[in-house]
């Protein structure tokens, strides 16, 4: 059952680098969680779209896993390192599956580590129940099946043999709506390159939004530090080098050359997966994470 979309603001890049730290709460509402005669998972998908929790973290992995050629973490711990970030479990979960990125299975960066650990202690707290099993994924994807992609996952997998029930969410993930002019595009140049490069400026700008990102770039330690070396891993996964324009707090020229790499390993993923660009456009979700629920008996 697909149930109507719940928005939020993500800044994909950074928000969880700039939020300020406080003490982790969660507020459910009255009756939220499931009856025990309900399948669950329309109950739980309810659950995570109106239930709101302060989660609190540390970017402590991201620097304690980093392996820069550029960049040094002399200090890995910290009240520099601790954040909190406010919002409803599916906003947190969007997030989390947004800041998860991999390119071909490979994390683009570990500062999101202790987030995700925090969103799904979050999210185990308000959903347990002794009447079902959950499970719950949150999946950000530009189009179907994309090289890259976030996702993140909650509870078992049901057994072969389980009844089970399903519930999805469709969330803001806070980078631009892009299948409008992916679909411009394509109807206008028949180009599977165009397409690709409209997807890949979308996601980079989402990524590393040009303002935001320049002044992360101009902080305090951490933050300069790791966004300059998410900049750095990021362009060694799709295959270029951004280090020194980031180092040169240039995250237009940076986010440029990334887009410009990115569309085309894209548009040959997307050569490889659809019959026309036409077909590709249509598939384009860039703005949106799905987060799925499935319920079964124990």
């Amino acid at each position: 059952m697909r149930r109507r979309a719940t928005s939020t603001v993500l800044d994909a890049a950074l928000f969880l680098l700039l939020v300020g730290a406080a003490v982790a709460t969660l507020t459910l509402p009255m009756g939220s969680l499931p009856p025990a005669d309900a399948d669950g998972a329309d109950e739980t998908a309810d659950v995570l779209a109106t239930s709101t929790a302060d989660v609190r973290y540390t970017l402590a992995p991201g620097a304690r896993q980093a392996r820069s050629e550029v960049v040094t973490f002399p200090r890995t711990g910290g009240p520099q390192f601790q954040r909190t970030a406010h919002g409803t479990l599916a906003s947190h979960l969007a997030s989390a599956a947004v800041g998860n990125l991999t390119m071909n299975g490979v994390p683009v960066a570990h500062t999101r580590d202790d987030f995700e650990r925090a969103v799904a202690d979050a999210t185990r707290n308000a959903i347990r129940t002794r009447d079902h099993r959950t499970q719950v994924r949150a999946v950000w994807e530009p189009y179907d099946g994309a090289l890259l992609r976030g996702a993140v996952r909650i509870g078992p997998t049901p057994p072969p043999s389980a009844d089970v029930h399903a519930a999805t969410l469709t969330v803001n993930s806070g980078m631009p709506a892009t299948r409008g002019r992916a679909r411009a595009m394509a109807n206008s140049t028949g180009n599977m390159s165009a397409v690709g490069e409209v997807v890949a400026t979308s996601t980079v700008e989402g990524s590393f939004p040009p303002d935001e990102t320049r002044t992360a770039l101009l902080g305090d330690y951490p933050v300069a530090q790791l966004v300059t070396y998410r900049y750095e891993r990021f362009g060694r996964l799709v295959g270029t080098n951004v280090t020194a324009l980031a180092l040169a707090n240039d995250a237009t020229a940076a986010n440029a050359r990334l887009a410009d790499t990115l569309g085309e390993r894209l548009a040959a993923d997307m050569r490889t997966r659809f019959e026309s660009p036409e077909a590709a456009a249509a598939n384009v979700t860039v703005d949106t994470v799905r987060i799925t629920v499935r319920t079964w008996s124990p």
